[in-house]
């Protein structure tokens, strides 16, 4: 998971400790900056103190939270007057995770709100639809296949999962074909779009620009794999499709080849 952070020094402190080494800290500087590394790059989350320069500020957030409502916010600061008005007027615009240093930051707590915060729960939905296949997997590929989910961003292709699952590429090939996914590589596929899809949730967003800060070399590519898995096209699921029915159809779809296999299999029986 990509964090970007923009907090005054003690609270960056005990974030980078919050996060450990399985997820990655984007620290900014400046409000400006903090705009331009969330228009600049996908972002898992985005964690701020709206006092980090010592003044009130929401103006950044709330442009942020409008233009990119995908991207989970939560609120980190120390309890202050300041601070207080200023988690009161972003909660009025929906931005409602907030902690409070020292309060219930708690490296434990504070981590299990950021890997639960809503922008994961269409990875989290699909990981559940995928739980009977996962429960045959080893543990260490189990481990891979929810971080693929988690953060996609760090997988560009099947080699990167079966490094993560701690195996050589033919083996990983083998222990999904046997759980029942068809490939690491539709896994990977999966992951990816479900990114796409919070991003092509968000108003103004080209589909060639999504195309392009999900990994996608054109959106002719990122058409392909949507058809491929989905059945729909990118503007079709920008415009027609929920989210449970559409990472159902990701669930279905990295389980077809297979599946249909089996068919064509009893069929010859």
């Amino acid at each position: 998971m990509d964090v970007v952070a923009y907090l005054p020094r003690l609270l960056q402190q005990h974030l980078t400790i919050v996060l450990g080494s399985q997820h990655t800290l984007i620290p900014v500087q400046g409000w400006e900056e903090l705009r331009d590394a969330v228009s600049q790059r996908v972002t898992d989350v985005l964690i701020a103190d709206p006092v980090a320069d010592g003044s009130p500020r929401t103006d950044i957030l709330e442009e942020i939270h409008r233009q990119y409502p995908s991207l989970p916010i939560i609120v980190y600061t120390s309890v202050s007057g300041g601070s207080m008005r200023s988690v009161l007027e972003l909660g009025r615009l929906g931005i409602e995770h907030v902690v409070f240093n020292r309060f219930d930051d708690e490296r434990r707590r504070f981590r299990e709100l950021i890997e639960r915060v809503p922008g994961q729960a269409l990875s989290d939905q699909m990981l559940s639809l995928l739980a009977p296949q996962l429960a045959k997997l080893p543990v260490t590929t189990v481990r891979a296949v929810e971080l693929l989910f988690r953060s996609p961003a760090r997988f560009k292709n099947a080699q990167d999962l079966s490094a993560a699952a701690g195996t050589i590429l033919r083996t990983l090939y083998r222990q999904l074909d046997m759980a029942g996914i068809h490939s690491p590589r539709l896994l990977v596929s999966a992951a990816r779009l479900i990114q796409v899809y919070a991003l092509l949730r968000d108003p103004g967003r080209q589909i060639k620009e999504v195309a392009a800060r999900a990994g996608y070399s054109s959106q002719w590519q990122l058409g392909q794999h949507m058809r491929a898995l989905t059945g729909h096209t990118p503007r079709t699921v920008r415009a027609y499709i929920e989210p449970e029915q559409f990472v159902k159809s990701l669930a279905d779809g990295v389980r077809r080849k297979l599946e249909t296999r089996r068919v064509h299999a009893r069929s010859r029986s």
